[in-house]
């Protein structure tokens, strides 16, 4: 039969890895989710960009039909 330290170095001992363990993982989670908004912010910038490329093109596209139009 295994016996289980119950002293309370042992239980501070323990404590203290778990709380180690818990501070790693959230440290982890902190990480991705910076790693996700810069993602999210990367890919906003992108979607800008191409949206006022998008607006340019429909102002060249109506400029030349209206200059279409007046030779017409």
């Amino acid at each position: 039969m295994t016996q289980i330290d119950i002293s309370t170095a042992a239980i501070l001992a323990r404590a203290e890895h778990i709380e180690h363990c818990a501070m790693g993982t959230h440290h982890q989670e902190a990480l991705r989710m910076r790693a996700l908004v810069t993602e999210r912010d990367r890919l906003a910038m992108q979607l800008e960009d191409a949206i006022r490329k998008s607006f340019e093109q429909v102002e060249q596209i109506l400029s030349l039909n209206a200059e279409l139009g007046k030779h017409q």
